[in-house]
């Protein structure tokens, strides 16, 4: 017993001395960040770069903040599970209570990593998840960011469903709370599903930013001759130019349509122009 006591310890304090060591490491790194000194560690003929980004520098502060709790509640539970020898309902007690203790706390990290990496649990859930998570964050009443960022990211995972639920809960595809210069038309390279949800719900062409090629990118991004005339037809029908080009590319839409051999899109486009 003394043994494992003692290699229980041993292995509390090299856990505190690396969780430590992150807290360190982060802590010079504000400074990194902050005045752009660019600095490095160099151990044994090896450099690594210290954080350059605050993401990076918050992220090593959890992990060694994360590594830091993990050993001190290691030991204030080992201790107690000592404490109650000859107590065997007690130490069930105290192992059912450091489990749920622990499954609260690693929640709890989940949903701060998740909503630091999707800009919100809304955005999250946008992406592939169970529509009723998306329904519980709505009834939460999330602001026009939160908003913004969840039609983004269903556009992303071409989730209809999803937008379905956030345009009717009064998002829309103008993505306003971005600067201008970073706003994009979610309908993009999206599938007919998604396109057809949302001209459902209202979205035209003046009301989708920066999206005015959106027939022409249909058709240079998409996969599928009968899939991309399908698309097309909805565009132009909800007002969108079917002659649009982008300044880095003049080719119109139907010059990539005829370089595919696609004779349903060509089809599509020149109805488009009678």
């Amino acid at each position: 017993m003394a043994d494992d006591r003692q290699e229980m310890g041993t292995l509390g304090l090299l856990a505190l001395l690396i969780g430590g060591g992150c807290l360190l490491v982060a802590l010079v790194s504000v400074f990194n960040v902050a005045f752009e000194l660019e600095l490095s560690i160099k151990v044994s003929g090896t450099e690594t770069e210290l954080p350059q980004h605050w993401d990076e520098v918050v992220g090593l502060a959890g992990v060694g903040a994360l590594i830091v709790g993990l050993a001190l509640f290691g030991g204030l539970v080992r201790r107690r599970f000592a404490a109650a020898k000859g107590r065997p309902l007690a130490r069930v007690g105290i192992l059912a209570g450091a489990a749920l203790f622990l499954a609260a706390a690693f929640r709890g990290l989940q949903i701060v990593a998740l909503t630091h990496t999707y800009g919100s649990m809304l955005a999250y859930y946008a992406t592939d998840g169970d529509l009723d998570d998306v329904r519980a964050e709505l009834a939460k009443g999330p602001d026009r960011s939160a908003l913004d960022q969840a039609v983004g990211r269903a556009a992303q995972y071409d989730n209809a469903g999803a937008l379905a639920l956030l345009l009717a809960a009064g998002a829309d595809m103008r993505d306003s709370t971005r600067e201008p210069q970073f706003r994009r038309c979610a309908l993009v390279g999206r599938k007919p599903a998604f396109v057809r949800t949302a001209l459902a719900h209202g979205v035209t062409a003046d009301a989708c930013p920066n999206g005015e090629t959106a027939v022409r990118e249909a058709v240079e991004r998409g996969q599928d001759d009968a899939e991309t005339a399908e698309i097309v037809a909805l565009l132009v029908a909800a007002g969108w130019s079917a002659a649009a080009t982008p300044e880095y590319d003049r080719r119109t839409a139907a010059e990539i349509a005829a370089a595919k051999q696609w004779t349903h899109t060509a089809a599509a486009l020149a109805a488009a122009t009678r």
